[in-house]
């Protein structure tokens, strides 16, 4: 479900909600996001996915510039809040929305990091964009890990993502099901 307003995080929470984008928590006092809520989103095992992933130069649209400016949040507050809900042990997801902007374009890892800068581990950030992510998808018995039996869904990247998050901007090949597909031809097995 997605959710801008507290009134619709509390409803979808009161709906039984399994997932939530954005909850971003609005109220006409700007974000609210109180230490009972984190506690019920935890409590109900409720899957936030936060909609990080901007491009650093990205300058947002009139219309959310304005609603981010009435309400006084940024990406920075976005940022720590989902990282003091990832401490509280919410289960964190990483999106992006995508597409909706020339902000948010396909294919940028730029969630991940994004979570880390706010101070989610990169062990943990990693895992909201795999093992977590297709646990929320229902997919967990057979995606999301490296493991005997599951499906060889693998991105290789140019560097370590546990210490430089920023090698996930640098694909070198993907697997999807086993099957290799190069983004530099000199990469590809023998």
């Amino acid at each position: 479900m997605h959710a801008h307003a507290l009134a619709a995080v509390e409803q979808a929470l009161d709906a039984g909600a399994d997932g939530i984008e954005h909850c971003t928590c609005l109220t006409a006092e700007g974000v609210v996001i109180t230490d009972g809520l984190v506690e019920r989103l935890v409590r109900q095992g409720v899957r936030v996915c936060p909609t990080l992933g901007t491009i650093p130069q990205a300058v947002p649209p009139p219309n959310v510039r304005a609603v981010m400016e009435r309400f006084g949040f940024g990406l920075g507050q976005r940022q720590q809040h989902a990282a003091r809900m990832h401490r509280a042990g919410v289960r964190l997801v990483s999106g992006a929305d995508s597409g909706i902007n020339s902000g948010k374009p396909h294919g940028v890892p730029a969630a991940v990091a994004q979570l880390a800068e706010g101070g989610v581990p990169a062990d943990a950030a990693l895992a909201t964009a795999t093992s977590l992510a297709v646990d929320a998808c229902g997919l967990a018995d057979r995606k999301g890990r490296v493991r005997r039996g599951f499906d060889a869904d693998l991105l290789l990247v140019g560097g370590d993502p546990f210490t430089d998050l920023a090698a996930l901007s640098r694909p070198v090949a993907v697997l999807a099901a086993g099957l290799w597909t190069s983004t530099d031809p000199r990469s590809a097995p023998e």
